[in-house]
């Protein structure tokens, strides 16, 4: 099973969805895909779509994956990454109207280059990830604690 994942913003991301039912259709994708669909109305062809999840439910969509499609959202990204899956993240754009500026292009290049996970911004991207993603590698993600988290801990150890 492939997860999708577009976050809650207020946004459409029709883009994403499109580019997934094309995959279906070209037969790239073969496999059951479910899709947290937030305030996207795209109505996809070939795939479940459920608006919203708790956590708890999208924990469980996110464990029962082969990889995930994700908007660049650095919660959701992080969530997959620390199950160990892989991601394909597809970022959303100012320019398609799918958010206010291209700061999801910034975090998708970030997490790129830290080998954490690979980009598609195109149909063609999308299409040569998607069968080998598992044959890629990876570095593994450990969550860094915050200098906020870190100051509290030693404040409480000073006690």
């Amino acid at each position: 099973m492939i997860f999708a994942i577009v976050g809650t913003q207020r946004f459409p991301f029709n883009r994403m969805f499109e580019l997934i039912d094309e995959a279906i259709e070209a037969g790239i994708i073969e496999e059951e895909v479910v899709a947290q669909s937030g305030y996207t109305e795209y109505q996809p062809r070939n795939f479940t779509v459920i608006p919203f999840l708790t956590q708890e439910e999208m924990n469980e969509y996110v464990e029962r994956s082969r990889c995930i499609i994700s908007h660049a959202g650095v919660g959701s990204i992080t969530n997959c990454l620390e199950r160990g899956k892989p991601v394909i993240v597809i970022p959303r754009r100012k320019e398609w109207g799918e958010h206010v500026d291209d700061h999801q292009l910034e975090i998708s290049k970030v997490f790129q280059e830290n080998g954490y996970v690979a980009v598609a911004e195109s149909r063609a991207e999308l299409q040569n990830l998607v069968p080998c993603i598992e044959e890629l590698t990876f570095q593994p993600y450990v969550r860094k604690q915050s200098d906020l988290i870190s100051s509290i801990k030693n404040y409480v150890n000073s006690l």
